[in-house]
């Protein structure tokens, strides 16, 4: 198995020395030459792809699948929310709904897992999805903000 340094990796990729440092800044070395720290190839590869956001293809296509389906049923149920005819239907609808955010949320954040996404990255853009997604509930259910964040709260607790 051939090692190769960060500053080797950069020459042979053709890319800028402190990039492939900074990819490698928090992965593993697979070994040691003089004490310095040395890769594979396929892993230097990896973690620029994922330092560029460009490691999608690590999910697998059926965790991509089953993703979009989580994505689809939510955006779905909310365009449905609107046109149910009376409040506490939209209400029931919203609860179950929420449900569902909980577990779209479950599975974005295990495909940035899966995908080796940086941690806080991937935090923070599920929060944000989450906070967004939150929102659609609002207006159909008359609810506020705090009230919508309170039913999520009661329904974990449950």
């Amino acid at each position: 198995m051939k090692l190769i340094s960060a500053f080797g990796a950069a020459d042979m990729l053709e890319l800028d020395r402190q990039t492939v440092r900074r990819a490698l800044r928090h992965v593993r070395p697979d070994g040691h030459e003089n004490k310095q720290p040395r890769w594979r190839l396929k892993t230097i590869i990896d973690a620029v792809d994922r330092h560029f956001g460009r490691n999608s293809a690590a999910v697998a296509p059926t965790a991509t699948a089953a993703l979009d389906a989580l994505f689809e049923a939510f955006d779905t149920g909310c365009k449905r929310l609107d046109g149910l005819p009376d409040l506490e239907a939209r209400r029931r609808e919203a609860r179950r709904l929420m449900a569902a955010l909980v577990d779209l949320d479950a599975a974005m954040r295990s495909g940035a897992r899966a995908c080796r996404e940086d941690e806080l990255r991937a935090a923070l853009r599920c929060d944000e999805h989450f906070r967004i997604a939150m929102r659609n509930f609002e207006r159909p259910c008359g609810w506020t903000q705090e009230q919508c964040w309170a039913l999520l709260t009661e329904g974990a607790e449950q």
